[in-house]
């Protein structure tokens, strides 16, 4: 019983480290992003290993879907709509990858760029 224990302790302490790397972004409550969604504002923390330089180049290429508000103390950004559907949405995707971000946080889940675009953003 001990040993099941330590390895479920060791398998969670791996996840977490793995859900904390430079690689994953992290959004609020699935209520949150819900609205979010349907407002056409999504927010979302970057890691901090992402540039301000890097975030606005890399939005500049997407102006036509969204424009970015980005807040360089807290990594927060928040991605306008310019029309809200799922097809500019789904460019949120490229921007993400783009910055090296391949893996979203909600609600303490991790999702992988493409999952999180599947439940969340579709």
């Amino acid at each position: 019983m001990k040993k099941v224990l330590l390895v479920a302790v060791f398998l969670i302490s791996i996840f977490i480290s793995f859900a904390q790397d430079n690689s994953t972004a992290i959004c609020g409550t699935k209520l949150a992003l819900t609205q979010e969604k349907d407002a056409g504002k999504i927010k979302m923390k970057l890691p901090a290993s992402v540039s301000e330089e890097d975030v606005r180049s890399y939005a500049s290429y997407y102006e036509k879907m969204f424009t970015i508000e980005y807040n360089n103390t807290t990594h927060e950004i928040v991605y306008n709509m310019v029309v809200n559907n799922a097809n500019n949405r789904r460019v949120i995707l490229r921007f993400l990858s783009a910055n090296q971000i391949q893996n979203v946080i909600v609600e303490g889940r991790l999702y992988t760029a493409n999952d999180f675009y599947e439940n969340y953003l579709k």
